[in-house]
């Protein structure tokens, strides 16, 4: 299986991975993890954006062609979103407002761009809901127009591209610099722990053609 592990070290430098995840992220992390950060706490934060990348690189593989007039593979894209909004939603979000909280707190100057990744936060959960409505409807033969799917599935994969890069690029920094290990502490007993059911050590059963399509996607050309 290949979920990103996060072994990062500060002295590689960034490589771009935009061509094969579809959003421009490093491969390894541009930051120095300072005394500040509890172990792993942002390469494990950079390696979940590098994971959600990938399943929004999947998305579109399937939107191109529902797009085309061909009949992507529903439930895969169903499976995709019950994760975003039963994972990301449900964990990863929540943790990152409280640290937007924190970055405001101590730096007034970065609060138009945590105000606009919170409203973002806000705007995925409600695409993202709507869309695994959508689906289901698909799956369960019920009538749902085309043209909505694909619309709110764009809205949705555009948003989550654009939030990821901001945070890498902006927030990932200031909160190594900014917050301190206390801080992560109280972080990370606030938001209740859930093991991850698709990247973690014991995928759940209904993510398995989803695991085994992610492993296929991250072979390189002409691998075995």
């Amino acid at each position: 299986m290949v979920p990103v592990r996060p072994r990062f070290s500060p002295r590689t430098s960034s490589r771009s991975i935009y061509g094969k995840y579809g959003c421009r992220l490093s491969r390894r992390s541009p930051l120095s993890f300072t005394k500040t950060v509890m172990p792993n706490t942002l390469a494990l934060w950079h390696a979940e954006h590098v994971n959600f990348s990938r399943l929004l690189t999947l998305l579109d593989i399937q939107l191109a062609l529902f797009h085309g007039g061909k009949r992507p593979d529903y439930e895969l894209m169903l499976n995709i979103m019950f994760y975003m909004t039963h994972y990301s939603d449900v964990l990863h979000h929540p943790k990152e407002d409280l640290v937007f909280a924190k970055i405001k707190e101590r730096d007034k100057t970065v609060a138009g761009t945590v105000d606009q990744l919170s409203a973002q936060h806000e705007q995925l959960h409600k695409n993202g809901r709507d869309l695994v409505r959508h689906l289901e409807d698909i799956v369960n033969d019920t009538i749902s127009s085309r043209e909505t799917v694909e619309a709110v599935a764009r809205a949705y994969v555009s948003t989550m591209r654009s939030h990821i890069r901001i945070e890498e690029s902006e927030i990932l920094p200031l909160a190594d610099s900014l917050l301190t290990v206390q801080d992560w502490k109280a972080i990370h007993a606030a938001v209740e722990h859930i093991e991850d059911p698709l990247f973690g050590k014991h995928p759940e059963s209904r993510y398995v053609a989803l695991h085994r399509q992610i492993a296929r996607q991250a072979q390189p050309a002409g691998g075995g």
